[in-house]
C-alpha cells in the first residue's frame, strides 16, 4: 500500500487536500440544508451547470424553472428574483464544490498513475475513492429530485444516505492517508479493538439518525431537554403502522431515538476511555475523543433548546465528523491482526 518514499509526501498532501474539501462540503451542505437552498436548482447539469447565470435573461430563465417546483408553489410563492438569488448561490456553491472534489480526486489520480507513483493496491484504493465520490454526487441528485415532485422537502432516508456516504468517504480517505504515511499501529488489545469498531458502527447509525431528524425537521419540535412534552419517554412513540415507519417518519420517535442514541454514544465513549486508559500510547486519542463527545452532546442539546440555531446545528454536524475521525484513529491504532502492530501491549 505504501508508495516509494520519494512520492509519499506528495500523495499524502493530495489526500489531505481532498480531506479538507470533503470536510468543507459537509459544513456547506449543512448550511444549504438549513437555509432550504437545496431545492433552488431544479435540474442536474453536470457540465453546463458549472457556469452560473451571467445575464438578466439567464437569471429569469432559472427563476422561471424554480417557479414550477413544489418549494416555490407551496412555500416561497412570494419570492422575488432577488430572494431566489439568495438561495440559489448556496446550492450552486454546494454543487460546484462537489465538482471540485471530483476533479481533485480524478486529475491527481491520473497524474500519479501515469507516472507510476502509486503501487497497484493504492491505485485501486484511490480509484475506489473516486467511485465513492461519484456515487455521493449521484445520491445527492437523487435526494434533491425527491423534493421536486409533490412535497417541498427531500426524502429523509435519502438525506441520511447522502450524509452517511459523505462521512464514509471522509473516513476512507483518512485511513488511506495514514497507510500512505506508514503510521505506526501501536497497541494490541483485542477487547478494545472490537469495542472501538462497535462504537464506530453505532456512531454511524447515530449520524444517520441525526440526518433523519434534519430531514423531518424534527428539531423544530419538542425543544426542551431532557424531557419531551414533559416526559423522559413520551407517549405516542409507536402510533404509525406498520411499526417500522415510526423509526423513519415519526417526528416524535425519530427525535427520541436520536436523543437516546446520544446517551448510548456518551456511555460507549466512557467505556472506551476506561478500557483503554492503561495503554499509554492511546491516551492522547482517548482524551480527544472525550472532549469531542461532550462538546458534541452539548451542541446537540443547545441545537434543540434554540429551535435549531443554524450555526449551532452546523457545528453539531462538523463535530460529529471529528468524533467519527477520532474513533477511526483509535481503530487504526488497535488492529485486530497481530501482524499489523509494532508494539505489543498485553490485553
Amino acid at each position: 500500500m505504501q508508495p516509494h518514499p520519494a512520492h509519499t509526501r506528495a500523495i499524502a498532501n493530495w489526500l489531505l487536500v481532498v480531506l479538507i474539501l470533503v470536510g468543507s462540503m459537509v459544513a456547506l451542505g449543512g448550511y444549504t440544508r438549513l437555509t432550504e437552498s437545496g431545492l433552488s436548482i431544479v435540474e442536474w447539469k453536470l457540465f453546463t451547470g458549472t457556469v452560473p447565470p451571467m445575464s438578466d435573461a439567464a437569471w429569469q430563465a432559472e427563476f422561471d424553472e424554480y417557479k414550477q417546483s413544489p418549494q416555490f408553489v407551496i412555500v416561497n410563492s412570494n419570492f422575488t428574483l432577488s430572494d431566489f438569488k439568495g438561495i440559489f448561490w448556496l446550492e450552486y456553491l454546494h454543487r460546484l464544490l462537489g465538482r471540485v472534489i471530483g476533479l481533485s480526486v480524478l486529475l491527481p489520480l491520473l497524474y500519479f498513475g501515469a507516472r507510476r507513483m502509486l503501487p497497484m493496491p493504492l491505485f485501486r484504493r484511490c480509484f475506489g475513492i473516486g467511485l465513492l465520490v461519484a456515487a455521493q454526487g449521484t445520491v445527492g441528485w437523487i435526494m434533491v429530485a425527491s423534493g421536486l415532485n409533490d412535497q417541498p422537502r427531500v426524502a429523509p432516508i435519502k438525506l441520511a444516505s447522502h450524509l452517511s456516504l459523505a462521512f464514509i468517504v471522509f473516513c476512507v480517505i483518512l485511513w488511506t492517508r495514514w497507510q500512505v504515511l506508514g503510521t505506526s499501529r501501536t497497541t494490541y488489545s483485542p477487547r478494545l479493538a472490537r469495542g472501538a469498531r462497535f462504537v464506530f458502527v453505532i456512531l454511524l447509525v447515530q449520524i444517520a439518525l441525526g440526518a433523519l431528524v434534519a430531514g423531518l425537521r424534527a428539531g423544530l419540535s419538542y425543544n426542551t431537554y431532557p424531557l419531551m412534552d414533559g416526559q423522559f419517554i413520551p407517549d405516542g412513540l409507536h402510533l404509525m403502522s406498520p411499526w417500522w415507519l415510526n423509526h423513519l417518519e415519526s417526528v416524535l420517535t425519530v427525535q427520541f431515538q436520536h436523543r437516546m442514541g446520544a446517551l448510548v454514544i456518551v456511555a460507549s465513549m466512557l467505556w472506551l476511555v476506561i478500557a483503554g486508559w492503561r495503554h499509554a500510547a492511546l491516551r492522547k486519542a482517548l482524551c480527544a475523543i472525550m472532549v469531542i463527545v461532550f462538546l458534541q452532546f452539548l451542541l446537540g442539546v443547545a441545537t434543540v433548546l434554540t429551535v435549531v440555531n443554524m450555526h449551532l446545528a452546523v457545528l453539531h454536524q462538523i463535530t460529529a465528523l471529528l468524533l467519527l475521525a477520532h474513533v477511526l484513529w483509535l481503530i487504526f491504532l488497535t488492529p485486530l491482526d497481530t501482524n499489523q502492530y509494532h508494539v505489543k501491549i498485553s490485553d
